[in-house]
């Protein structure tokens, strides 16, 4: 890897774009999906934290709403890393965390839900099916599997268009985990309520679910030829990120209630 590569990525910005996927992902979910849903359907919103949700409207659609709500936010982003020019990089590089962090917290809770017997997907299928089979249980697993295994495939080869040594694109992934991980158990610490099941459900749908992005792209760290996207330092997008961030922390993450 030259120094020319590795002076064209400020880890700094790919952080704060990360950071911003986090609290995109997480709102899409809880206040986007579960808290759209509950007022949709008549309720009010008694909890809403970075991973809490609770109306005072029992009914089984709100349940998937979160994971519904991921899953399009994720899908779209997909679709835009594709429709976005190639020298927009850190916009690229955004739709890409969003996906990844979308697909692969729904991947990982699902089959997690399906073996503890509870959560979004399992309340649903309860909701649905009355009594959850073994067989039900197993397909919502395999489902949600496919869509980890997916999701790992699918980030590695897009980190891998924009920059192709695996030497520059890894750590540039490894930068959106910590941030996002950090952001996320910062914002759980903030809560009003019992901090300690917020920060550990938080830590786990963001920080447990994306660790792939740990180790992706995989391959070899030797030079290889190809493109490396400029990603330079960015101070608008740093000032962006903080600005998001303390507006997460400030709502979801301290927690919002209509009663």
């Amino acid at each position: 890897m030259s120094g020319t590569d590795t002076e064209r990525v400020d880890w700094l910005t790919a952080a704060a774009i990360g950071l911003i996927a986090m609290c995109v992902v997480t709102c899409d979910h809880e206040a986007l999906g579960h808290g759209s849903a509950c007022l949709l359907l008549g309720g009010r919103i008694q909890t809403l934290t970075s991973s809490i949700f609770r109306c005072d409207v029992r009914s089984g659609w709100i349940d998937p709403a979160g994971p519904v709500v991921n899953l399009l936010a994720g899908t779209l982003a997909l679709i835009l890393f594709r429709l976005v020019p190639a020298r927009f990089a850190g916009m690229k590089f955004f739709f890409v965390a969003v996906t990844a962090m979308s697909f692969f917290w729904e991947g990982a809770y699902t089959p997690y839900a399906m073996a503890r017997q509870s959560g979004d997907l399992y309340f649903f299928a309860q909701f649905i099916f009355q009594e959850v089979s073994p067989i039900v249980r197993v397909a919502f697993a395999a489902g949600g599997v496919a869509l980890y295994i997916f999701a790992v495939r699918w980030t590695s080869r897009a980190l891998l268009e924009l920059w192709s040594n695996p030497a520059i694109a890894r750590p540039i992934a490894r930068a959106i985990w910590i941030a996002a991980t950090l952001g996320a158990g910062l914002a759980a610490l903030v809560y009003r309520g019992e901090a300690q099941g917020d920060l550990r459900d938080a830590v786990l749908e963001i920080g447990v679910a994306s660790l792939p992005l740990l180790f992706i792209p995989s391959g070899r760290t030797m030079e290889v030829a190809g493109r490396s996207a400029p990603l330079p330092r960015s101070y608008v997008t740093i000032a962006i990120a903080v600005i998001v961030f303390a507006l997460f922390a400030a709502t979801l993450g301290r927690g919002v209630s209509m009663t």
